[in-house]
């Protein structure tokens, strides 16, 4: 029988299947995470995944135990939803790059959620559609917003009706609280942020995936305090910067890391002001990272 993993536990997952849900019991030697689509045994005896089905997209990181494991995220949704912070944690433009990268290494297509913009100033307001600004022209679906005023969600719920989400992000960012605003019949569980440090506390202590009668299937997702990237070429990272795709022709290599190569695109790009140089220090930051 087919099923869907709606949550995971250590052992086990909550899986739906046509005609109800179950708790099976997991492969002992193989991941299975949130969304994946899993074969399962008989049910009403003695119910466990037989087998997971190819993954057709993935959200993962590495194991901040262990940073040779992979850590997976989501299995099989076409959008990532990013949700960050106009302040309360602040706005972190590096962690909504690996972010962006990660779905592209992935397959998913990323959408980038600015979330408590009731929070900001006029003149902050300002700030941030340039910094947006830059994202949007590389083709990137970005959408400020609020679930506190209900500002700007309406175009979110369009981008994500009727097709698989996966909500992430920084803690305290308020993915829950857009998540029940969005689709208020989910019944995500809503938390806050401490007073004590601006840090989010875990309302959503494990991905979750609600399932919605108009077809929509939403994934909400613990926060993270850093988010590293996982086999990631070096080569192959340029790629997931579809703003660089306009200056990568006057590149003289066709492998070019867009870092130390004579007579590089990219770099006199960002040199020259057509590229976003924030963004192209990012790339480098990543890409030094990776080794």
């Amino acid at each position: 029988m087919r099923a869907t993993v709606l949550r995971v536990f250590p052992g086990s997952c909550q899986v739906h299947f046509e005609g109800g849900e179950a708790l099976a019991r997991r492969p002992p030697l193989e991941p299975v995470t949130v969304g994946d689509q899993v074969w399962l045994g008989d049910p009403a005896t003695a119910p466990r995944v037989l087998a997971i089905q190819p993954r057709r997209t993935v959200l993962s990181r590495p194991d901040p135990h262990d940073p040779g494991r992979e850590l997976l995220i989501a299995a099989n949704v076409d959008v990532v939803v990013v949700v960050l912070a106009v302040k309360n944690p602040p706005f972190h433009p590096r962690l909504l790059d690996r972010y962006l990268v990660a779905a592209g290494r992935g397959g998913a297509e990323a959408v980038v959620c600015l979330n408590k913009l009731d929070l900001a100033t006029a003149d902050e307001r300002l700030a941030l559609a340039d910094t947006l600004g830059e994202y949007a022209q590389a083709g990137i679906s970005v959408h400020p917003c609020s679930a506190e005023t209900g500002e700007g969600l309406e175009a979110i719920r369009e981008r994500i009706t009727g097709r698989v989400c996966v909500f992430a992000g920084h803690s305290g960012v308020g993915k829950s609280s857009l998540v029940a605003a969005l689709l208020p019949e989910s019944g995500a569980r809503v938390g806050a942020v401490s007073p004590a440090h601006g840090k989010g506390r875990h309302t959503t202590t494990g991905s979750e995936l609600y399932a919605l009668a108009d077809g929509t299937r939403v994934i909400d997702t613990p926060g993270v305090r850093s988010f590293g990237l996982w086999a990631v070429d070096a080569r192959a990272l340029g790629w997931y910067f579809p703003d660089f795709d306009a200056h990568r022709g006057g590149c003289r290599f066709s492998d070019c890391t867009h870092s130390h190569e004579p007579r590089c695109g990219v770099r006199e790009a960002a040199r020259a002001g057509a590229l976003s140089a924030a963004r192209y220090d990012t790339y480098l930051r990543i890409l030094a990272s990776l080794g």
